[in-house]
């Protein structure tokens, strides 16, 4: 009898071990779901796919009346003087901006550079991005311009997405040895630390946005680009006062180097807004960076 109570109470502790490591291992499973579900992102099925013509539209279309309303706001830096040989591209004032995908700065700049630029041209090839998901803002919807084409009768846009969304060490693609030396001239965060300022946008050698974006946006990384571009023509929203306002000042500073053109768009009262200007010198000694094409980051960058 001793003998069979003895194996009875093997077989129960056998069966209690089992259960245990069956819970232990039912909850860890269910732990690992709910874990991955908080930190996943449903946006990044969307990252390098083409932007909708209903986005596309909500940003390029943000009307005359809402960005005149907006006007600049504070907490919108506009970008700053410079003065150097006017940097052109087939007679027309050249624009060189340089950022990358993981950069949650760029993130939002590109934003106001579309709405901006999107009045004077066309832009093709615009993908859906999102910032890195472990820097400050992580997964902030935004574009690339990576793939970009750019048409405009105006000015030329010429954009380097040096680096991927993996970091400052997912190079993607290079500088040339004119856009490193326009680089290292004006932009005051690169000429200062190793560790140069992204994103970096040059207007023509008339003015620079250096040392991050324009401004900082309230966090949208919970957002989609839809909920974002929906609240673009809405002078009350933040997110448009800030995006618009910021692009009102990109606008106002292409006016400035084109000579006004077209005069439906410089005219208003979005494209007068206070900015110096130091006139670039013309003629022969003009420099181009458009040895790069426009198909072709935050604080890391290779030079």
């Amino acid at each position: 009898m001793a003998i069979k109570a003895t194996l009875r109470a093997r077989r129960r502790r056998r069966r209690i071990l089992w259960t245990t490591a069956v819970i232990a291992i039912v909850a860890i499973l269910v732990a690992a779901y709910f874990i991955s579900a908080a930190t996943s992102n449903v946006n990044t099925a969307f990252i390098g796919k083409p932007v909708s013509h209903t986005v596309l539209g909500q940003v390029t279309g943000v009307s005359d009346s809402t960005l005149s309303a907006v006007g600049v706001p504070t907490g919108v830096s506009p970008p700053v003087s410079i003065s150097g040989t006017a940097l052109t591209s087939g007679g027309k004032p050249e624009v060189l901006y340089i950022g990358g995908d993981f950069c949650p700065y760029c993130a939002i700049e590109r934003w106001s550079i579309v709405i901006a630029f999107s009045h004077f041209g066309t832009f093709k090839g615009l993908d859906y991005m999102l910032s890195s998901s472990t820097d400050i803002n992580p997964n902030t919807p935004t574009f690339t311009f990576r793939n970009v084409t750019y048409t405009s009768n105006y000015i030329a846009f010429v954009a380097v997405e040096e680096f991927g969304r993996g970091g400052s060490g997912d190079v993607v693609q290079t500088l040339t040895a004119d856009q490193s030396t326009t680089v290292s001239k004006y932009d005051t965060c690169a000429a200062t630390s190793q560790n140069g300022g992204i994103p970096f946008l040059d207007i023509a050698n008339a003015y620079a946005v250096n040392c991050g974006s324009q401004f900082q946006l309230p966090d949208i990384a919970g957002q989609n680009w839809t909920q974002v571009s929906s609240q673009l023509n809405t002078p009350s929203s933040n997110v448009a006062k800030l995006i618009d306002g910021a692009a009102n000042t990109l606008i106002t500073a292409i006016c400035k180097v084109d000579g006004g053109q077209p005069g439906s768009i410089c005219s208003q009262a979005y494209a007068t807004v206070t900015l110096s200007y130091n006139p670039a010198g013309t003629g022969a000694s003009q420099e181009s960076l458009m040895a790069v094409p426009a198909v072709p980051v935050e604080s890391k960058w290779t030079a």
